[in-house]
């Protein structure tokens, strides 16, 4: 068992050193951000172990599960959810993750590693998108989001300003950032287009008529609430509870 891309993490000619290199570039890897704290925690521990060997090689399973201080049958639980980090057969498997770069010298001067470009956009991108959102909530659930969505950025940035001068939020009712990308609400469009007014808000109610706007009557604002699974309280009144709908429909 060994390594992806051990070259990332270790130069240096002399095995078993005191250190290993972290790179920044984890910040904006979605793996490392889905990785539970304490796969996280066995994964840094495993990089420290293939230290000392050659070319990020590691012991077998019975010497790490001893060093780790865990089980054999543990360890191999671990390794499950960290087999995107890891290979056994195929020493040219390279990790998507990391490029390769040149060894460093023994003077400990780093060269300069080549970012994908490809995930440095996506990381430029979603940081666009977070610095426009007024909401900032969930920031790590919102980047495996985008990751997975993967939307157009210039179709994201037009719907979010428009959207920032929609009633609906400029009253405070903003759905979370996760929400918003999880419902691909860069595709809304405006309540009025070339076409006329959209269906944003209708709604069918209890007699099967349709309602172009829920919000404007009591009737509207029951039957979203019953969509909700939002209810009026004893004694509340209609406002009260259509600002309570209201919310419940922003935060999705």
């Amino acid at each position: 068992m060994k390594i992806k891309n051990w070259n990332k993490f270790q130069h240096f000619k002399d095995r078993n050193p005191p250190w290993i290199k972290l790179y920044r570039d984890l910040l904006n890897d979605p793996d490392w951000h889905n990785l539970d704290g304490e796969s996280a925690k066995t994964l840094v521990m495993i990089w420290l172990l293939a230290s000392e060997s050659k070319d990020g090689e590691l012991p077998s399973n019975d010497k790490i599960a001893f060093r780790l201080r865990i089980s054999e049958s543990q360890l191999k639980q671990k390794l499950t959810k960290l087999s995107g980090w890891l290979y056994q057969d195929d020493i040219n498997v390279i990790s998507e993750r990391y490029q390769d770069d040149a060894p460093e010298t023994e003077t400990e001067t780093e060269t300069e590693v080549k970012v994908d470009k490809k995930a440095s956009t996506h990381a430029i991108n979603f940081n666009k998108f977070w610095s426009l959102y007024p909401k900032k909530t969930g920031k790590q659930k919102c980047l495996s989001l985008w990751t997975k969505k993967k939307p157009p950025i210039e179709i994201v940035l037009k719907a979010v300003a428009w959207q920032q001068r929609s009633e609906q939020w400029k009253k405070g009712f903003i759905p979370n950032p996760s929400t918003w990308l999880n419902e691909g609400r860069w595709e809304d469009e405006p309540l009025e287009s070339a076409g006329g007014h959209k269906d944003t808000y209708s709604i069918k109610v209890a007699s099967g008529e349709k309602i172009i706007d829920w919000r404007a009557s009591e009737e509207g604002t029951n039957a979203k609430g019953k969509e909700l699974n939002i209810f009026p309280n004893p004694g509340e009144g209609f406002k009260e509870f259509r600002q309570r709908v209201l919310q419940g429909e922003a935060n999705g």
